[in-house]
Protein backbone atom coordinates (compact mmCIF):
# COMPACT_ATOMS: atom_id res chain seq x y z
CA UNK A 1 0.00 0.00 0.00
CA UNK A 2 2.80 2.35 0.92
CA UNK A 3 4.60 1.50 -2.33
CA UNK A 4 1.50 2.30 -4.35
CA UNK A 5 1.15 5.62 -2.59
CA UNK A 6 4.78 6.52 -3.24
CA UNK A 7 4.51 5.41 -6.87
CA UNK A 8 1.38 7.53 -7.38
CA UNK A 9 3.06 10.50 -5.76
CA UNK A 10 6.05 10.17 -8.07
CA UNK A 11 3.81 9.93 -11.16
CA UNK A 12 1.82 13.01 -10.12
CA UNK A 13 5.02 14.95 -9.49
CA UNK A 14 6.37 13.95 -12.90
CA UNK A 15 3.16 15.11 -14.62
CA UNK A 16 3.25 18.48 -12.86
CA UNK A 17 6.91 18.99 -13.77
CA UNK A 18 6.23 18.05 -17.39
CA UNK A 19 3.35 20.50 -17.62
CA UNK A 20 5.45 23.30 -16.16
CA UNK A 21 8.26 22.57 -18.62
CA UNK A 22 6.13 22.20 -21.74
CA UNK A 23 3.37 24.80 -21.15
CA UNK A 24 4.89 28.30 -21.04
CA UNK A 25 1.62 30.02 -20.11
CA UNK A 26 1.32 27.94 -16.96
CA UNK A 27 4.97 28.42 -16.11
CA UNK A 28 5.41 32.14 -16.80
CA UNK A 29 2.14 33.64 -17.98
CA UNK A 30 -0.76 32.99 -15.71
CA UNK A 31 1.07 32.36 -12.47
CA UNK A 32 2.22 35.84 -11.59
CA UNK A 33 5.51 36.01 -13.51
CA UNK A 34 4.88 39.61 -14.65
CA UNK A 35 3.86 42.75 -12.76
CA UNK A 36 0.39 42.72 -14.37
CA UNK A 37 0.00 39.00 -15.01
CA UNK A 38 -2.98 38.49 -12.66
CA UNK A 39 -6.27 40.38 -12.25
CA UNK A 40 -6.40 42.71 -9.26
CA UNK A 41 -10.21 42.90 -9.11
CA UNK A 42 -13.20 40.58 -9.18
CA UNK A 43 -15.46 42.17 -11.80
CA UNK A 44 -17.40 39.88 -14.09
CA UNK A 45 -20.64 40.06 -16.07
CA UNK A 46 -22.81 39.90 -12.94
CA UNK A 47 -21.26 43.17 -11.73
CA UNK A 48 -21.27 44.81 -15.19
CA UNK A 49 -25.02 44.12 -15.56
CA UNK A 50 -25.61 46.56 -12.69
CA UNK A 51 -23.07 49.08 -13.92
CA UNK A 52 -21.44 49.98 -17.28
CA UNK A 53 -19.43 48.05 -19.85
CA UNK A 54 -16.11 49.91 -19.95
CA UNK A 55 -14.06 49.47 -23.10
CA UNK A 56 -10.32 50.22 -23.16
CA UNK A 57 -9.56 51.72 -26.57
CA UNK A 58 -6.83 53.34 -28.62
CA UNK A 59 -7.85 56.09 -31.04
CA UNK A 60 -8.01 54.48 -34.44
CA UNK A 61 -10.74 54.51 -37.08
CA UNK A 62 -11.18 50.73 -36.77
CA UNK A 63 -11.30 50.91 -32.97
CA UNK A 64 -12.62 54.22 -31.64
CA UNK A 65 -12.87 57.85 -32.72
CA UNK A 66 -14.70 60.69 -31.03
CA UNK A 67 -16.32 62.80 -33.72
CA UNK A 68 -18.41 65.94 -33.17
CA UNK A 69 -21.68 64.60 -31.80
CA UNK A 70 -20.82 60.93 -32.30
CA UNK A 71 -18.57 58.08 -31.23
CA UNK A 72 -17.46 55.82 -34.04
CA UNK A 73 -15.02 52.99 -34.69
CA UNK A 74 -15.67 49.43 -35.82
CA UNK A 75 -14.64 47.67 -32.60
CA UNK A 76 -16.44 50.19 -30.41
CA UNK A 77 -19.62 49.78 -32.45
CA UNK A 78 -19.43 45.99 -32.19
CA UNK A 79 -19.15 46.21 -28.40
CA UNK A 80 -21.85 48.87 -28.32
CA UNK A 81 -24.18 46.35 -29.97
CA UNK A 82 -23.22 43.76 -27.35
CA UNK A 83 -23.88 46.22 -24.49
CA UNK A 84 -27.28 47.04 -25.94
CA UNK A 85 -28.12 43.34 -26.09
CA UNK A 86 -27.30 42.78 -22.41
CA UNK A 87 -29.03 46.03 -21.47
CA UNK A 88 -26.18 48.14 -20.09
CA UNK A 89 -24.57 51.43 -21.17
CA UNK A 90 -21.12 51.38 -22.74
CA UNK A 91 -18.26 53.82 -22.13
CA UNK A 92 -15.01 54.19 -24.02
CA UNK A 93 -11.90 54.65 -21.88
CA UNK A 94 -9.18 56.11 -24.10
CA UNK A 95 -5.75 54.76 -23.18
CA UNK A 96 -2.85 57.18 -23.54
CA UNK A 97 -0.31 54.46 -24.35
CA UNK A 98 -0.86 51.02 -25.77
CA UNK A 99 1.40 49.45 -23.14
CA UNK A 100 -1.07 50.66 -20.49
CA UNK A 101 -3.86 48.46 -21.84
CA UNK A 102 -2.94 45.43 -19.72
CA UNK A 103 -2.37 47.30 -16.42
CA UNK A 104 -5.65 49.17 -16.77
CA UNK A 105 -7.53 45.96 -17.54
CA UNK A 106 -6.05 44.13 -14.55
CA UNK A 107 -6.82 47.08 -12.23
CA UNK A 108 -10.45 47.03 -13.34
CA UNK A 109 -10.39 50.42 -15.08
CA UNK A 110 -11.84 48.67 -18.12
CA UNK A 111 -13.62 45.41 -18.82
CA UNK A 112 -12.67 44.74 -22.46
CA UNK A 113 -9.61 45.61 -24.52
CA UNK A 114 -10.45 46.84 -28.04
CA UNK A 115 -7.20 47.74 -29.78
CA UNK A 116 -6.86 45.66 -32.98
CA UNK A 117 -5.71 42.85 -30.69
CA UNK A 118 -4.34 39.70 -32.33
CA UNK A 119 -4.12 36.21 -30.89
CA UNK A 120 -0.33 36.45 -31.13
CA UNK A 121 -0.20 39.71 -29.18
CA UNK A 122 2.56 39.92 -26.55
CA UNK A 123 -0.09 40.37 -23.81
CA UNK A 124 -2.20 37.42 -24.95
CA UNK A 125 -0.69 35.08 -22.31
CA UNK A 126 -2.06 37.23 -19.45
CA UNK A 127 -5.61 37.77 -20.73
CA UNK A 128 -8.51 35.72 -21.99
CA UNK A 129 -9.27 36.25 -25.69
CA UNK A 130 -12.65 35.97 -27.35
CA UNK A 131 -13.25 34.04 -30.53
CA UNK A 132 -12.07 36.02 -33.58
CA UNK A 133 -14.47 38.55 -34.99
CA UNK A 134 -12.49 38.95 -38.26
CA UNK A 135 -9.21 38.10 -39.96
CA UNK A 136 -6.83 40.68 -41.43
CA UNK A 137 -3.82 40.36 -43.71
CA UNK A 138 -0.67 42.50 -43.66
CA UNK A 139 0.12 45.02 -46.37
CA UNK A 140 3.17 47.19 -46.99
CA UNK A 141 2.57 50.86 -47.70
CA UNK A 142 5.07 53.18 -49.36
CA UNK A 143 4.94 56.46 -51.27
CA UNK A 144 3.58 56.11 -54.78
CA UNK A 145 5.75 56.69 -57.80
CA UNK A 146 5.76 60.43 -58.45
CA UNK A 147 7.77 61.95 -61.29
CA UNK A 148 7.18 65.47 -59.96
CA UNK A 149 9.17 64.55 -56.84
CA UNK A 150 11.58 62.07 -58.40
CA UNK A 151 10.09 59.08 -56.54
CA UNK A 152 10.69 55.99 -58.66
CA UNK A 153 8.27 53.20 -59.35
CA UNK A 154 8.06 50.60 -56.58
CA UNK A 155 7.84 47.72 -59.04
CA UNK A 156 10.01 45.54 -56.81
CA UNK A 157 7.53 46.05 -53.99
CA UNK A 158 4.61 44.93 -56.13
CA UNK A 159 6.58 41.81 -57.10
CA UNK A 160 6.98 40.79 -53.46
CA UNK A 161 10.47 42.10 -52.72
CA UNK A 162 10.31 43.81 -49.32
CA UNK A 163 12.05 47.08 -48.45
CA UNK A 164 15.18 47.08 -46.32
CA UNK A 165 13.23 48.29 -43.27
CA UNK A 166 9.58 48.60 -42.28
CA UNK A 167 7.83 50.33 -39.41
CA UNK A 168 5.14 48.63 -37.35
CA UNK A 169 2.96 50.12 -34.63
CA UNK A 170 3.48 48.55 -31.23
CA UNK A 171 -0.28 47.98 -31.03
CA UNK A 172 -0.53 46.52 -34.54
CA UNK A 173 -1.84 42.96 -34.97
CA UNK A 174 1.40 42.36 -36.88
CA UNK A 175 3.65 43.22 -33.97
CA UNK A 176 4.54 39.81 -32.51
CA UNK A 177 6.90 39.40 -29.60
CA UNK A 178 9.73 38.36 -31.90
CA UNK A 179 10.96 41.45 -33.73
CA UNK A 180 10.85 40.41 -37.33
CA UNK A 181 9.15 41.38 -40.55
CA UNK A 182 5.96 39.35 -41.17
CA UNK A 183 6.93 36.28 -43.14
CA UNK A 184 10.65 36.82 -42.57
CA UNK A 185 11.72 33.22 -42.42
CA UNK A 186 14.97 33.61 -44.29
CA UNK A 187 15.85 33.93 -47.95
CA UNK A 188 14.94 37.21 -49.68
CA UNK A 189 13.44 38.71 -46.52
CA UNK A 190 16.42 38.04 -44.30
CA UNK A 191 17.83 41.57 -44.46
CA UNK A 192 14.58 43.36 -43.70
CA UNK A 193 14.73 45.29 -40.45
CA UNK A 194 11.53 45.71 -38.44
CA UNK A 195 11.22 48.91 -36.43
CA UNK A 196 8.56 48.97 -33.73
CA UNK A 197 7.16 52.41 -33.04
CA UNK A 198 4.12 54.31 -31.82
CA UNK A 199 3.06 53.35 -28.31
CA UNK A 200 0.77 56.38 -28.02
CA UNK A 201 -3.00 56.13 -27.98
CA UNK A 202 -3.01 56.59 -31.78
CA UNK A 203 -2.50 53.43 -33.78
CA UNK A 204 -1.75 55.07 -37.12
CA UNK A 205 1.59 56.87 -36.69
CA UNK A 206 3.58 54.55 -39.02
CA UNK A 207 1.27 55.03 -42.01
CA UNK A 208 1.06 58.79 -41.37
CA UNK A 209 4.84 59.03 -41.27
CA UNK A 210 5.05 57.24 -44.61
CA UNK A 211 2.44 59.62 -46.04
CA UNK A 212 4.54 62.59 -44.87
CA UNK A 213 7.73 61.10 -46.30
CA UNK A 214 9.42 60.46 -42.94
CA UNK A 215 9.53 56.66 -43.30
CA UNK A 216 10.04 54.52 -46.36
CA UNK A 217 7.60 51.72 -45.56
CA UNK A 218 5.15 50.54 -42.91
CA UNK A 219 3.13 47.39 -42.30
CA UNK A 220 -0.60 47.82 -41.77
CA UNK A 221 -3.64 45.59 -42.19
CA UNK A 222 -5.62 45.29 -45.41
CA UNK A 223 -8.60 46.81 -43.56
CA UNK A 224 -6.49 49.85 -42.66
CA UNK A 225 -5.19 50.10 -46.22
CA UNK A 226 -8.72 50.52 -47.59
CA UNK A 227 -9.32 53.41 -45.20
CA UNK A 228 -6.02 55.20 -45.73
CA UNK A 229 -6.00 54.75 -49.52
CA UNK A 230 -9.06 57.01 -49.70
CA UNK A 231 -7.37 59.69 -47.59
CA UNK A 232 -3.75 59.57 -48.76
CA UNK A 233 -3.48 59.58 -52.57
CA UNK A 234 0.31 59.67 -52.23
CA UNK A 235 0.42 56.10 -50.84
CA UNK A 236 0.87 52.76 -52.61
CA UNK A 237 -0.02 49.39 -51.10
CA UNK A 238 1.21 45.85 -51.70
CA UNK A 239 0.56 42.52 -50.03
CA UNK A 240 3.10 41.37 -47.45
CA UNK A 241 4.31 37.77 -47.17
CA UNK A 242 2.33 36.56 -44.19
CA UNK A 243 -0.87 34.67 -43.42
CA UNK A 244 -4.03 36.42 -42.13
CA UNK A 245 -4.25 36.83 -38.36
CA UNK A 246 -7.41 36.74 -36.21
CA UNK A 247 -8.54 39.86 -34.36
CA UNK A 248 -10.08 39.38 -30.93
CA UNK A 249 -11.20 41.26 -27.83
CA UNK A 250 -9.43 40.71 -24.52
CA UNK A 251 -10.90 40.37 -21.01
CA UNK A 252 -9.48 39.46 -17.59
CA UNK A 253 -8.86 35.78 -17.01
CA UNK A 254 -11.31 35.78 -14.08
CA UNK A 255 -14.13 37.35 -16.16
CA UNK A 256 -15.36 34.00 -17.45
CA UNK A 257 -19.05 34.98 -17.64
CA UNK A 258 -18.21 38.04 -19.75
CA UNK A 259 -15.98 35.94 -22.02
CA UNK A 260 -18.73 33.37 -22.61
CA UNK A 261 -21.31 36.08 -23.31
CA UNK A 262 -19.03 37.78 -25.84
CA UNK A 263 -18.22 34.49 -27.54
CA UNK A 264 -21.91 33.62 -27.85
CA UNK A 265 -22.56 37.02 -29.40
CA UNK A 266 -19.66 36.79 -31.86
CA UNK A 267 -20.62 33.23 -32.86
CA UNK A 268 -24.30 34.04 -33.42
CA UNK A 269 -25.12 33.64 -37.17
CA UNK A 270 -27.43 36.68 -37.22
CA UNK A 271 -24.79 38.81 -35.48
CA UNK A 272 -22.18 37.65 -37.98
CA UNK A 273 -24.36 39.02 -40.80
CA UNK A 274 -24.72 42.33 -38.99
CA UNK A 275 -20.96 42.44 -38.33
CA UNK A 276 -20.24 41.83 -42.02
CA UNK A 277 -22.45 44.77 -43.00
CA UNK A 278 -20.83 46.98 -40.38
CA UNK A 279 -17.34 46.03 -41.56
CA UNK A 280 -18.26 46.82 -45.16
CA UNK A 281 -19.28 50.31 -44.06
CA UNK A 282 -15.65 50.87 -43.04
CA UNK A 283 -14.42 49.99 -46.53
CA UNK A 284 -14.13 46.80 -48.53
CA UNK A 285 -11.70 47.35 -51.40
CA UNK A 286 -8.72 49.46 -52.37
CA UNK A 287 -9.52 52.24 -54.86
CA UNK A 288 -7.81 52.17 -58.22
CA UNK A 289 -5.58 55.18 -58.81
CA UNK A 290 -3.82 56.26 -61.97
CA UNK A 291 -0.10 57.05 -61.71
CA UNK A 292 0.53 60.54 -60.42
CA UNK A 293 1.75 63.31 -62.74
CA UNK A 294 0.11 61.66 -65.73
CA UNK A 295 -1.97 64.81 -66.43
CA UNK A 296 -5.22 62.93 -67.12
CA UNK A 297 -6.75 65.75 -69.19
CA UNK A 298 -3.60 66.76 -71.06
CA UNK A 299 -4.61 65.01 -74.27
CA UNK A 300 -8.02 66.72 -74.34
CA UNK A 301 -8.76 69.19 -77.10
CA UNK A 302 -9.19 72.88 -76.36
CA UNK A 303 -11.96 73.17 -78.93
CA UNK A 304 -14.68 73.19 -76.27
CA UNK A 305 -13.09 76.25 -74.66
CA UNK A 306 -12.41 78.26 -77.82
CA UNK A 307 -15.73 80.16 -77.60
CA UNK A 308 -14.72 81.30 -74.12
CA UNK A 309 -11.22 82.44 -74.99
CA UNK A 310 -12.14 86.09 -75.58
CA UNK A 311 -14.13 86.23 -72.35
CA UNK A 312 -11.28 84.61 -70.42
CA UNK A 313 -8.68 86.93 -71.93
CA UNK A 314 -10.82 89.98 -71.19
CA UNK A 315 -10.98 89.12 -67.50
CA UNK A 316 -7.27 88.37 -67.41
CA UNK A 317 -6.40 91.74 -68.87
CA UNK A 318 -8.42 93.36 -66.10
CA UNK A 319 -7.66 91.26 -63.09
CA UNK A 320 -5.51 88.16 -63.57
CA UNK A 321 -2.28 87.26 -65.30
CA UNK A 322 -3.08 84.00 -67.15
CA UNK A 323 -6.20 83.16 -69.10
CA UNK A 324 -4.82 79.59 -69.30
CA UNK A 325 -5.34 79.20 -65.55
CA UNK A 326 -9.02 80.09 -65.87
CA UNK A 327 -9.25 77.73 -68.83
CA UNK A 328 -7.60 74.91 -66.86
CA UNK A 329 -10.03 75.37 -63.98
CA UNK A 330 -13.00 75.57 -66.35
CA UNK A 331 -11.98 72.39 -68.16
CA UNK A 332 -11.28 70.49 -64.91
CA UNK A 333 -14.65 71.52 -63.47
CA UNK A 334 -16.70 70.68 -66.58
CA UNK A 335 -15.07 67.25 -66.76
CA UNK A 336 -15.68 66.32 -63.12
CA UNK A 337 -18.84 68.15 -62.03
CA UNK A 338 -22.15 66.30 -62.37
CA UNK A 339 -23.94 69.31 -63.82
CA UNK A 340 -26.15 68.91 -66.83
CA UNK A 341 -27.07 71.42 -69.52
CA UNK A 342 -28.82 74.62 -68.50
CA UNK A 343 -32.33 75.51 -69.59
CA UNK A 344 -30.84 77.25 -72.63
CA UNK A 345 -29.04 74.08 -73.71
CA UNK A 346 -25.55 75.18 -72.69
CA UNK A 347 -23.32 73.82 -69.93
CA UNK A 348 -21.72 75.79 -67.14
CA UNK A 349 -18.05 76.25 -68.02
CA UNK A 350 -17.17 76.99 -64.38
CA UNK A 351 -19.83 75.14 -62.35
CA UNK A 352 -17.93 75.30 -59.03
CA UNK A 353 -17.46 78.98 -58.45
CA UNK A 354 -16.83 80.64 -55.07
CA UNK A 355 -19.79 81.78 -53.02
CA UNK A 356 -19.28 85.32 -54.25
CA UNK A 357 -20.24 84.37 -57.83
CA UNK A 358 -22.88 86.61 -59.40
CA UNK A 359 -25.56 84.82 -61.42
CA UNK A 360 -27.72 86.66 -63.96
CA UNK A 361 -31.42 85.84 -64.18
CA UNK A 362 -31.96 83.51 -67.10
CA UNK A 363 -29.45 84.70 -69.67
CA UNK A 364 -26.80 82.00 -70.17
CA UNK A 365 -24.26 84.38 -71.70
CA UNK A 366 -24.59 86.81 -68.82
CA UNK A 367 -24.32 83.94 -66.38
CA UNK A 368 -21.10 82.71 -68.01
CA UNK A 369 -19.69 86.24 -67.93
CA UNK A 370 -20.62 86.56 -64.26
CA UNK A 371 -18.96 83.25 -63.40
CA UNK A 372 -15.76 84.12 -65.21
CA UNK A 373 -15.65 87.56 -63.58
CA UNK A 374 -16.17 86.02 -60.14
CA UNK A 375 -13.49 83.39 -60.77
CA UNK A 376 -11.00 85.99 -61.97
CA UNK A 377 -11.66 88.24 -58.97
CA UNK A 378 -11.37 85.35 -56.54
CA UNK A 379 -8.13 84.04 -58.03
CA UNK A 380 -6.68 87.55 -57.96
CA UNK A 381 -7.65 87.93 -54.30
CA UNK A 382 -6.09 84.56 -53.45
CA UNK A 383 -2.92 85.51 -55.25
CA UNK A 384 -2.74 88.65 -53.11
CA UNK A 385 -3.13 86.61 -49.91
CA UNK A 386 -0.01 84.55 -50.64
CA UNK A 387 2.02 87.16 -52.55
CA UNK A 388 4.22 87.92 -49.54
CA UNK A 389 4.42 84.56 -47.81
CA UNK A 390 5.03 82.56 -51.05
CA UNK A 391 7.40 84.69 -53.17
CA UNK A 392 8.04 81.95 -55.79
CA UNK A 393 5.33 82.51 -58.46
CA UNK A 394 5.24 78.84 -59.50
CA UNK A 395 4.71 77.71 -55.91
CA UNK A 396 2.22 80.50 -55.27
CA UNK A 397 0.16 79.32 -58.26
CA UNK A 398 -0.30 75.96 -56.55
CA UNK A 399 -1.36 77.54 -53.26
CA UNK A 400 -3.85 79.74 -55.13
CA UNK A 401 -5.39 76.75 -56.92
CA UNK A 402 -5.56 74.79 -53.66
CA UNK A 403 -7.26 77.70 -51.88
CA UNK A 404 -9.70 78.07 -54.80
CA UNK A 405 -10.75 74.46 -54.27
CA UNK A 406 -10.50 74.02 -50.50
CA UNK A 407 -10.76 77.58 -49.20
CA UNK A 408 -7.89 79.65 -47.78
CA UNK A 409 -8.49 78.49 -44.21
CA UNK A 410 -7.80 74.83 -44.95
CA UNK A 411 -4.64 75.70 -46.86
CA UNK A 412 -3.40 77.83 -43.95
CA UNK A 413 -4.18 74.92 -41.60
CA UNK A 414 -2.17 72.63 -43.87
CA UNK A 415 0.76 75.07 -43.76
CA UNK A 416 0.59 74.97 -39.96
CA UNK A 417 0.61 71.17 -39.92
CA UNK A 418 3.44 71.12 -42.48
CA UNK A 419 5.65 73.36 -40.35
CA UNK A 420 4.97 71.22 -37.28
CA UNK A 421 5.72 68.05 -39.28
CA UNK A 422 9.13 69.30 -40.40
CA UNK A 423 7.89 70.01 -43.93
CA UNK A 424 8.35 73.25 -45.86
CA UNK A 425 5.21 75.43 -45.49
CA UNK A 426 6.23 77.41 -48.60
CA UNK A 427 6.43 74.45 -50.97
CA UNK A 428 3.41 72.58 -52.30
CA UNK A 429 4.42 69.25 -53.88
CA UNK A 430 5.71 66.83 -51.30
CA UNK A 431 5.12 69.27 -48.46
CA UNK A 432 1.89 71.22 -47.88
CA UNK A 433 -0.09 68.95 -50.22
CA UNK A 434 0.78 66.02 -47.94
CA UNK A 435 -0.06 67.95 -44.77
CA UNK A 436 -3.44 68.87 -46.27
CA UNK A 437 -4.40 65.18 -46.41
CA UNK A 438 -4.06 64.99 -42.61
CA UNK A 439 -7.15 67.19 -42.21
CA UNK A 440 -9.35 64.14 -42.90
CA UNK A 441 -8.25 62.57 -39.60
CA UNK A 442 -9.89 63.63 -36.30
CA UNK A 443 -6.61 63.61 -34.38
CA UNK A 444 -5.44 66.48 -36.62
CA UNK A 445 -8.53 68.53 -37.39
CA UNK A 446 -9.42 68.62 -33.67
CA UNK A 447 -6.14 70.28 -32.77
CA UNK A 448 -6.19 73.80 -31.35
CA UNK A 449 -3.99 75.23 -34.12
CA UNK A 450 -6.39 73.97 -36.81
CA UNK A 451 -9.03 76.67 -37.25
CA UNK A 452 -11.14 75.54 -40.21
CA UNK A 453 -12.03 71.98 -39.19
CA UNK A 454 -12.00 68.77 -41.27
CA UNK A 455 -11.39 68.62 -44.99
CA UNK A 456 -11.03 65.86 -47.59
CA UNK A 457 -7.52 66.86 -48.51
CA UNK A 458 -7.11 63.98 -50.98
CA UNK A 459 -9.52 65.73 -53.35
CA UNK A 460 -7.59 69.00 -53.26
CA UNK A 461 -4.31 67.06 -53.60
CA UNK A 462 -5.55 65.61 -56.91
CA UNK A 463 -7.29 68.81 -58.00
CA UNK A 464 -4.11 70.90 -57.80
CA UNK A 465 -2.12 68.26 -59.69
CA UNK A 466 -4.78 68.18 -62.44
CA UNK A 467 -5.21 71.95 -62.79
CA UNK A 468 -1.48 72.68 -62.79
CA UNK A 469 -0.95 69.95 -65.40
CA UNK A 470 -3.70 71.42 -67.57
CA UNK A 471 -2.32 74.92 -67.07
CA UNK A 472 1.13 73.88 -68.29
CA UNK A 473 -0.45 72.02 -71.19
CA UNK A 474 -2.54 75.03 -72.21
CA UNK A 475 0.43 77.36 -72.11
CA UNK A 476 2.44 75.06 -74.35
CA UNK A 477 -0.55 74.74 -76.71
CA UNK A 478 -1.29 78.49 -76.82
CA UNK A 479 0.21 79.00 -80.29
CA UNK A 480 -1.92 76.15 -81.63
CA UNK A 481 -5.04 77.78 -80.20
CA UNK A 482 -4.14 81.11 -81.78
CA UNK A 483 -3.49 79.47 -85.13
CA UNK A 484 -6.93 77.86 -85.01
CA UNK A 485 -8.51 81.27 -84.43
CA UNK A 486 -6.31 83.06 -86.98
CA UNK A 487 -5.07 85.44 -84.27
CA UNK A 488 -1.88 87.51 -84.61
CA UNK A 489 -1.64 88.67 -81.01
CA UNK A 490 1.36 86.43 -80.24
Amino acid sequence: MRRRYLFGLLVATAVVVAIMLLWPDVRSGRTGSGPWSDPLVERDLDVILHDTLRVLVIEHHLTYEHMPGAETGLEYELLERFAKQIGVPVRAVVVDRSDNLLPMLQRGEGDVIAAQLAKRSPIERWIACTVPYRFVSPMITTLRADRALGISDHSALSQGSPPDSVWVSACSPFAPAEHRFPGNDGGANLNTRTVFTDTSRFGDDPVINVALGRMRAAVISDAEAVHFADRFPQLAFAEAPDVPVPLVFGVRTNARQLLRALDRRLNDPHEKEAMALLMSAYGSRLPHREPMSEEPFAAASLDSLLPLEDKLREQVERRHRDWELLAAIAFRETRTANTGPTENGTEDPLPMMPNTAQRADDDAADRVDAQIRAAARYLSALDTIWSRSIPDPDQRLRFVVAAYHAGPGHVVDAQTLAARSRLDPQRWEGHVERALTLLALPRFFREREVKSGPWKGDQTFTYVRDVVGLYDHYRSAARTVIALKGSTRY
